[in-house]
């Protein structure tokens, strides 16, 4: 296959946790990604996962007054939970203890939800963003976990898209584009030298993969090493795939992802 007959490749930047109280993180990230676009000689619009009230704390004007500029800077918008908080039913196994008190540390809002009270928590989402002025393009639940209600909740509410950690996931029909997430653990010292092997070993695996996903948190600067290594594998991607947000992600799910039969999460 010829250079100009092969695939393009793509590459998306996600940066989670966008709430008042993690907003300088969210701001050195940002400008992080920026510096890295412009040393990599390309514009790079970001997806920002907004936290209507992240553990119960209320947005500022001046907070909301940057979020529309992020709009008008050509940054897209997707909702993320609304409190961040899980507050769900007591975990009823080991595992299920596990992945929603240490691996998530209670912040898998999601993960344990009825239908009806995930359904109300989107509402509740979509209304607040509506009452700001945010356009909201797509759903990315807290450390993506999604119990079935949840999933149907989501299915059924105005979304373009939502995602899991292995892939991006179109909405209404749930096309799926698989795309494993760099993303990493910052909150002791050997989850981030995990994260850094890890992340080192998904650029080599994925690097002809459709789809990279960079799946930034507000602390992923706040760590020499950490930044180094997104920075790194960020524009080594940059150089060689088409920046776009998730929505169109979506779109490209769409026309080439797997259909919702055969989907894996």
């Amino acid at each position: 296959m010829t250079a100009a007959a092969a695939p393009r490749r793509h590459v998306a930047v996600v940066l989670h946790d966008v709430a008042p109280s993690r907003w300088a993180g969210c701001t050195r990230v940002i400008a992080q990604c920026q510096q890295v676009a412009r040393h990599a000689g390309v514009a790079l619009p970001l997806t920002l996962l907004v936290v209507p009230e992240m553990h119960g704390e209320a947005a500022s004007p001046e907070f909301l007054r940057w979020l529309r500029r992020q709009v008008q800077l050509g940054h897209e918008l997707a909702l993320h939970g609304y409190s961040h908080h899980d507050d769900g039913p007591r975990p009823n196994s080991l595992a299920e203890h596990l992945l929603r008190r240490w691996y998530t540390d209670n912040e898998g809002e999601f993960a344990a939800l009825a239908h009806e009270a995930a359904a109300e928590r989107l509402s509740a989402g979509l209304a607040w963003a509506e009452r700001h002025g945010l356009p909201i393009a797509g759903f990315v639940a807290p450390a993506w976990l999604m119990s079935p209600g949840a999933w149907a909740a989501v299915r059924a509410a105005p979304f373009d898209y939502t995602c899991t950690l292995a892939g991006v996931h179109a909405l209404p029909g749930g096309e799926a584009l698989h795309a494993r997430s760099f993303v990493f653990s910052t909150r002791a010292a050997w989850r981030r030298q995990a994260s850094l092997l890890w992340n080192r070993t998904l650029g080599l695996v994925q690097y002809r993969a459709p789809l990279q996903r960079f799946e930034l948190h507000p602390s992923d600067c706040d760590q020499a090493s950490v930044s180094r290594c997104w920075s790194t594998l960020l524009e080594r991607a940059l150089r060689q795939r088409e920046p776009l947000k998730m929505a169109e992600a979506a779109a490209l799910a769409r026309r080439t992802g797997t259909p919702p039969a055969r989907a894996a999460a």
